[in-house]
């Protein structure tokens, strides 16, 4: 078998799939003929970003906030399709506020989004992915869960500044990986995480000079393109990752170096 063929005709769920960096995800395993299950809560927005694609994506209503509604999907999902075999925690939501005015209410909203949603997406996930042969769960964090913000490139831009519930969570997010790799291995079941670096939305991208700021930063003096995700994504996705796990894979242009 050629590297990555087993992709084809697992199914993958994808939290926040049609977002900045889900896309890009949802795209490269597509192209390997995985069945991918973009889960969200906004089909529109998915009709939107997938008119001009295969079959093989699908849509499921899913709000990571709400228990019920994990719990609904997956076994929608599995029930269709009769076995998952990768999550891809993804979706993210939260409150952000300059550093001395965010308050105890929005930095557990950041929290809830940033970490405990993964906690329940994960939980959830587990009794499927024990029958599949070599189950997957991928956990998207941020080199902010390695390192601080350079406070310097958002001189004067302090509401682009990452807040610190975001920083936290992710770094949670990177021990919560390393947790169930442990509990998981004698399943067969692989968790890892990838950490992306600089990959500033479209909106931000208008600040010419600040994002001149984020590429001076890196070692490779560009900013992230989704794209440079798919790589590792398809990866991990993939038994050619079957001996990895409890690894936090930073995907930064070497920012955190």
């Amino acid at each position: 078998m050629k590297l990555f063929e087993d992709i084809k005709d697992k199914v993958i769920i994808i939290t926040g799939g049609y977002g900045h960096l889900g896309k890009a995800m949802c795209d490269v395993l597509i192209s390997y003929n995985a069945i991918v299950y973009v889960a969200g809560r906004n089909k529109e927005k998915f009709l939107e970003k997938f008119s001009d694609s295969s079959e093989l994506v699908k849509f499921v209503n899913l709000d990571v906030a709400n228990c019920t509604s994990i719990k609904e999907a997956f076994k929608h999902i599995y029930d269709t399709e009769n076995r998952i075999d990768v999550l891809i925690n993804n979706a993210h939501f939260g409150a952000t506020a300059h550093p001395e005015k965010l308050t105890s209410q929005q930095w557990r909203f950041g929290i809830e989004g940033g970490l405990n949603q993964y906690f329940d997406t994960v939980k959830e996930v587990i009794p499927y992915l024990k029958q599949a042969d070599n189950g997957k769960i991928i956990n998207i964090a941020s080199m902010y869960g390695i390192v601080v913000p350079d406070l310097s490139i958002y001189d004067g831009r302090e509401e682009l500044l990452n807040p610190s519930n975001y920083g936290t969570s992710k770094a949670a997010v990177i021990h919560l990986s390393k947790y169930y790799a442990m509990y998981l291995a004698k399943y067969n079941i692989n968790v890892n995480t990838i950490s992306p670096g600089p990959f500033p939305s479209e909106t931000v991208q208008k600040d010419k000079d600040f994002v001149k700021r984020l590429e001076d930063k890196t070692k490779l003096k560009r900013i992230g393109d989704p794209e440079d995700l798919k790589g590792i994504i398809l990866l991990l996705s993939s038994d050619a990752s079957s001996y990895l796990t409890g690894q936090n894979i930073v995907v930064d242009g070497g920012w955190t170096l």
